[in-house]
């Protein structure tokens, strides 16, 4: 992650060199743009396969609202990403990507330093529908609540969480830094103070296999923290028909509702989420992207949660 978000800024630095400031449209400004992916394939008869169909749709829309006047400047984006997937060995629906997200930030420039100024931001995200495992086979589930209680269910699917399950929300006050606003590179910095919420109460993960071979479903908590953000991204265009985008986001909780007997410190507790985004048009109608998006929450789950996606969409400009 750290290695392909240096080559992004790297590439972008050397393209800027001879760039112009992009202008700054004031005023009111939307954009809206949908894109749908499909993907099937058949195999029979293939060494290492099961013979079927595999079959993934999915589609996303993504929006924003902004506002910008000569010393600020009012952003606001909402974006829908789901997708589904059938395959031989599962010969039923189970998705694969969901997301629901809005974020709203408003930024001042101060009139000395035009590149720098105070912010202020929230978010909301969540997944819109449910989540389970699913298998191949039949297997043996631990399910482990907070409370202690423990059971299990042998089963071939099982419900995990419910729709706008865990629902996170974020809020930010610091300040800003934009060093480079060009067409071929956009840099921004934020550091401030940040709070995070999580409802998870009641909703479950799935871990690894116990000493019987069962499979470990532990109950989420809820998560309150505040203390320390901070954020860098950079995105812009690598020709006229690619562009990039790139990011990471901080938050260092030195206020926390930690577990009792959670040794971990501020700096263990920090949560991390970053993104990779590249974008080459084929056409005006069609583009070819991969995404890359990575999330830290060790207060919530003890492992990195990371999504690849390699696809083709089909694009249509709403407005």
């Amino acid at each position: 992650m750290r290695t392909l978000l240096t080559l992004l800024f790297l590439t972008a630095i050397a393209a800027h060199a001879e760039d112009t400031p992009a202008p700054k449209v004031m005023g009111w400004s939307k954009n809206a743009n949908a894109t749908a992916n499909i993907s099937f394939t058949s195999s029979q008869d293939v060494v290492g396969q099961t013979d079927g169909n595999s079959q993934v749709y999915g589609a996303s829309l993504k929006g924003g609202l902004n506002h910008n006047r000569e010393r600020d400047e009012w952003r606001n984006n909402l974006s829908v990403l789901g997708a589904t997937t059938r395959t031989p060995s599962v010969p039923r629906y189970v998705k694969s990507s969901d997301e629901l997200k809005l974020d709203t930030i408003y930024l001042y420039s101060l009139e000395s330093h035009p590149s720098i100024g105070p912010y202020a931001r929230a978010e909301g995200a969540a997944p819109m529908f449910k989540g389970e495992d699913v298998r191949a086979t039949s297997q043996i589930y631990r399910i482990n609540r907070n409370n202690g209680e423990s059971r299990t269910v042998e089963a071939s699917s099982l419900r995990l969480t419910d729709g706008f399950k865990p629902l996170t929300t974020k809020e930010g006050l610091g300040f800003y830094w934009k060093p480079v606003q060009e067409d071929k590179l956009k840099v921004e910095a934020r550091v401030g103070a940040g709070a995070l919420q999580t409802s998870a109460a009641g909703q479950f993960t799935v871990g690894g296999p116990n000493a019987a071979g069962e499979l470990q479903v532990n109950e989420l908590s809820d998560v309150s923290q505040a203390g320390l953000e901070s954020s860098l991204s950079a995105k812009g265009k690598i020709d006229e028909k690619s562009n990039y985008e790139a990011g990471v986001e901080t938050l260092t909780p030195f206020i926390n509702n930690k577990k009792k007997g959670d040794k971990r410190d501020a700096i263990g507790l920090t949560n991390i989420d970053g993104f990779v985004k590249l974008t080459s048009k084929i056409t005006s109608w069609a583009a070819f992207s991969y995404d890359y998006k990575l999330k830290i929450e060790p207060q919530l789950v003890d492992r990195a949660q990371q999504i690849h996606m390699l696809v083709l969409n089909v694009n249509y400009s709403l407005f």
